[in-house]
């Protein structure tokens, strides 16, 4: 007997034990973004409380803000699609 649950994730044609799809590059991309965005906000924050030079903290937030602009450009990209 077929169930119609509302709540169930799969299809009745589907496997339980169908392969998941793999991961993307897209996926792998952004999951680094995110990271070195992390990682250079946080040296920034260490940068301040350090008394680096301005070079240092131009440096940080560069990377930042080319992070924030790749993570942006990859969000509209795929919205797109």
């Amino acid at each position: 007997m077929a169930s119609t649950d509302p709540y169930r994730l799969t299809t009745h044609t589907e496997s339980p034990h169908a392969a998941s799809p793999g991961v993307s590059g897209a996926d792998v991309l952004r999951t680094l973004l995110w990271l070195v965005l992390v990682i250079s906000a946080i040296g920034n924050s260490v940068a301040s409380y350090g008394g680096a030079t301005t070079r240092i903290h131009l440096a940080f937030g560069t990377v930042t803000a080319l992070c924030v602009v790749a993570l942006l450009a990859q969000r509209l990209r795929g919205r797109r699609r």
